[in-house]
């Protein structure tokens, strides 16, 4: 871990950690005028032309990248971050240094839900998605467990009757 011994030490570690991710999102706004404010027949792209996933960020990167119509997921777990390049296009890089104009995705419509206790992120509206998400929703787990259920029979017999 990261230790410091008085608080003129610490701050100089949080300054220096904002300014890391400052550059990081000057980067990412870079491309994204580069790709998308730019475009060639000078209409740019409506909607979030592509979508910025992170597994780790700080309130300091969403913020900047909200108010620059990029959206940033904190915290995005490894399967769902499978599914998010599957859904949108691109791909999941380590790196802005190796940030492209082929690394990025689409989606139309971005939102977050509340249901219950629970956030969810939305996103539609993808140009060619292979991956989809149904939320299942019922008043106990009995009835979600039969609707599962119903679900992979149904896409099962879907599946067979592609197959045969």
């Amino acid at each position: 871990g990261l230790f410091y011994k008085t608080a003129a030490e610490r701050e100089k570690l949080l300054a220096a950690e904002r300014e890391f991710i400052t550059r990081r999102v000057h980067k990412i706004i870079e491309l994204k005028k580069k790709v998308i404010d730019n475009a060639p027949d000078g209409t740019g792209q409506k909607g979030f032309p592509w979508l910025l996933t992170r597994r780790e960020s700080t309130l300091h990167l969403s913020i900047c990248s909200l108010l620059r119509g990029i959206l940033a997921l904190r915290r995005a777990k490894r399967r769902n971050m499978e599914r998010l390049q599957l859904a949108v296009g691109g791909e999941a890089v380590n790196s802005v240094d190796d940030l492209t104009p082929e690394d990025l995705g689409y989606a139309g419509l971005v939102y977050e839900h509340s249901l219950g206790e629970e956030k969810y992120t939305f996103i539609e509206e993808c140009k060619a998605p292979k991956s989809v998400t149904l939320l299942i929703k019922g008043p106990n787990k009995h009835t979600i467990t039969q609707i599962k259920d119903a679900i992979h029979d149904g896409m099962r017999a879907v599946f067979n009757t592609i197959v045969d």
